[in-house]
């Protein structure tokens, strides 16, 4: 998610369900680019993972990952974090950085 081009009001529209962006990484999102992928095999989650960080590199923003339960304390320490949420799920809200860390994690997995 990134400041500068698209809508404001069309941004928040389309994710009225989530968290108030603003007050969590502190610019309000425009426009949301999602990386999609049927993940099969840890190597899918992986490419996954580094493509959406590759994008990143050029389009700036945060990345939304949604978590389960179980991940959460996996990440929390991981560098390139901007934010947490719970509400309604799990999620961390990080860099590109923070992508590459979690893909070299054991066992990573991006959720489904």
């Amino acid at each position: 998610m990134g400041p500068g081009i698209g809508n404001e009001e069309t941004f928040e529209a389309e994710h009225a369900d989530e968290a108030d962006q603003m007050t969590l990484i502190g610019f309000t999102p425009t426009h949301a680019v999602d990386i999609i992928a049927h993940c099969g095999s840890p190597l899918d989650h992986v490419v996954t993972a580094l493509l959406t960080a590759a994008v990143m590199d050029v389009l700036g923003g945060v990345d939304n990952a949604e978590l389960r339960d179980d991940q959460t304390p996996l990440v929390a320490d991981l560098p390139g974090i901007a934010a947490t949420a719970t509400d309604p799920w799990p999620a961390i809200y990080g860099s590109a950085e923070f992508l590459r860390a979690w893909a070299r994690q054991p066992g990573f997995r991006l959720l489904k």
